[in-house]
């Protein structure tokens, strides 16, 4: 019989490596990929969904599913009389899908919403024993999660002004300014 944890570890695997070899590819041929969509327009600024896929994207990506492969292969083995651990897989799996949707988004709306779904995910893999060790950890993550919110709130607010959330248009901004040159080189 297969368990739930061999499956999603063979498929993240199976991902991981071809994400990896992808990203290889791309390196090799200096292939960068941007899709988008717009969702809303309102006035001046617009919402638009974006997905980069570059090399170091697909890396990371790469690098997140193969962590996760053992972390889900660890825990066949941890958790073995645990009643409840396809929820715990699925809380990995929604994890790992945050995380994803964080690393291929360029958007800060976009990467806001993968920030507080890690957060959300986070808190509820935090206090999965449930008992009130858990709960006060689980709350310490939670408010040391808002911190990253009001960062990225600021960031939005200060884009807002500009017309576009895109990260990477600042960016190119910054390195075509020969004052922000040094500041670019730090990032």
């Amino acid at each position: 019989i297969l368990s739930i944890c061999l499956i999603f570890f063979v498929m993240f695997l199976v991902v991981s490596i071809s994400l990896f070899l992808m990203s290889m590819n791309f390196m090799i041929l200096d292939y960068s990929l941007i899709l988008e969509y717009e969702l809303v327009s309102l006035n001046s600024s617009s919402l638009i969904m974006t997905i980069l896929l570059d090399w170091m994207s697909l890396l990371f990506m790469s690098f997140v599913l193969f962590i996760s492969s053992m972390v889900i292969n660890y825990s066949d083995e941890y958790m073995l009389g645990d009643l409840n651990i396809k929820r715990f897989i699925l809380l990995v799996i929604m994890f790992v899908l945050s995380m994803m949707f964080l690393i291929i988004s360029p958007n800060l709306i976009s990467i806001l919403l993968g920030w507080d779904g890690l957060g959300l995910v986070s808190y509820c893999l935090v206090i999965y024993y449930q008992n009130v060790k858990s709960f006060n950890a689980g709350m310490l993550t939670a408010l040391s999660n808002r911190i990253g919110d009001v960062a990225l709130l600021m960031a939005i607010a200060w884009m807002m002004n500009y017309g576009s959330w895109n990260y990477i248009f600042y960016l190119e901004m910054m390195k075509n300014d020969f004052n922000m040159k040094f500041i670019t080189y730090l990032v």
